[in-house]
């Protein structure tokens, strides 16, 4: 008998904590691309209206970048350029949009500039 309720004690731990493992991941596999504070949208968005380039100023990953549209500063656009080929960002970069492209976004970015102030901009892609 009591080798009979170990094994139901056993048995009943198996099982939630089976439970506990598929919840923790089923919360935690949002659609991020492994960065944190990238928050994917599940369909694509508008064209962000930047300029034919962008100029990236600090690099996340190495296929994701900071980079802003430049111009006067009441129009400069910050975005996250997500890059899914096989190119990587370095600082400083031009990135040149194609004719007939455009930085379309899919998703948004938080991130702390400096301690309690935080930003969030659009992450894009160009297509």
């Amino acid at each position: 008998m009591k080798s009979f309720l170990i094994f139901i004690v056993g048995f009943g731990a198996g099982v939630l904590a089976t439970i506990l493992i598929a919840y923790l991941i089923v919360v935690t596999d949002e659609p991020n691309d492994g960065l944190i504070g990238l928050s994917k949208f599940s369909q694509k968005g508008e064209c962000i209206p930047v300029k034919n380039e962008l100029k990236v100023f600090q690099v996340v990953e190495p296929n994701m970048a900071l980079a802003t549209s430049g111009g006067l500063p009441d129009e400069e656009i910050i975005v996250l350029l997500i890059n899914y080929d096989s190119m990587f960002y370095y600082d400083n970069q031009r990135v040149k949009i194609p004719s007939k492209k455009c930085a379309r976004q899919i998703g948004a970015y938080q991130y702390s500039k400096y301690p309690g102030m935080d930003k969030t901009v659009p992450a894009v892609v160009i297509e």
